[in-house]
């Protein structure tokens, strides 16, 4: 019997999260979690709320810029709630969100997936190097803390694989050229696939206004970084812990966005991991801490992604009926 390749990947990456839940669940004093979930402020959850829902109407606007460029504007709107769609299936799905964004965005504004997949790979490259620029950030701000942490979880792999990651970089380049090059000289016959993909790609080198996209891009971050600041201060356990600690907390919390497991695991590893070993918070109130920012978070892309997609459904069905009616 032949096995499906993608389901037979997506089985072993649902098995990882279950196995991954169970660990946290052996590992968290559920008593002082609810204790301190009871207790909490929320009156800085309430302001967390605000900040997230800012971030992910900027990542709409600024997604507007990329597309527009490529000749496809989306509506502000709209591009919002395919945003918060996205994230409510990632919740599931860890990854699928992006492609469920796309699609949902090609039917409201009749744009090709492949030229918004090709824009989102531009945003997802964006955001990797501002996360960069955060990172240098909190670094230079607490770094007789962060270099701890930094030696040997970056610093020492970088440089150990110095020549791989240059190679990477090189053969990076090289390729976007060569694609350039290729998109230029088929032009003339039409666009396919790969053409269409490379179009959404190439579209932030051609934006008209680079300073309002740059603009975007850290404003979202900075929502990020405060609104994890006033989850920290929502918690007594977490309270002393101060806005640049917020910072290099964002990026612990980034780097677990990186591990592709679905419902958020990684990040709640990797904020309890880096709270404890950086700024010497009790296992147990890091622990309690990281399962409180990831439900947080699943729970604002639930409830805020549910009620996006439903007003986006809403809104393609009556533009449909009222174009059949004219």
């Amino acid at each position: 019997m032949k096995i499906n390749k993608h389901l037979f990947t997506r089985a072993l990456m649902i098995l990882f999260a279950i196995g991954v839940f169970v660990y946290i669940g052996v590992e968290t004093n559920w008593t002082e979690t609810w204790k301190a979930v009871k207790s909490a402020n929320y009156a800085y959850i309430l302001l967390a709320v605000v900040l997230m829902t800012t971030a992910h109407y900027l990542r709409g606007a600024r997604w507007d810029q990329l597309s527009r460029t490529a000749g496809y504007p989306i509506n502000h709107r709209r591009a919002f709630y395919s945003v918060m769609s996205g994230y409510l299936v990632n919740v599931a799905t860890s990854r699928g969100g992006e492609v469920v964004r796309c699609a949902l965005t090609a039917k409201s504004e009749k744009a090709p997936i492949e030229t918004l997949v090709g824009t989102v790979i531009t945003e997802r490259i964006i955001d990797l190097i501002i996360m960069m620029v955060m990172a240098v950030l909190a670094l230079m701000l607490q770094f007789d803390v962060l270099y701890q942490f930094a030696e040997p979880y970056v610093i020492k792999p970088i440089f150990n694989n110095g020549a791989y990651i240059l190679l990477t970089l090189i053969i990076g380049i090289a390729g976007l050229f060569l694609w350039k090059k290729f998109t230029i000289k088929k032009e003339q016959k039409g666009e396919g696939l790969i053409q269409k993909l490379l179009k959404g790609v190439n579209s932030a080198f051609q934006l008209e206004n680079k300073s309002k996209f740059i603009l975007y891009s850290f404003a979202i971050w900075f929502a990020y970084w405060v609104s994890l600041y006033f989850q920290l201060q929502s918690l007594e356990m977490t309270q002393h812990l101060n806005l640049f600690n917020a910072l290099a907390i964002l990026i612990f919390s980034s780097l677990g966005v990186i591990i592709p497991v679905p419902g958020g695991a990684g990040v709640w590893y990797s904020i309890a991991y880096g709270l404890t070993l950086v700024y010497g918070l009790p296992k147990d109130s890091a622990a309690t801490f990281g399962i409180f920012t990831v439900a947080f978070s699943n729970i604002f892309h639930l409830v805020v992604g549910g009620i996006s997609y439903g007003l986006l459904f809403f809104e393609m069905q009556s533009n449909e009926e009222s174009k059949s009616s004219n």
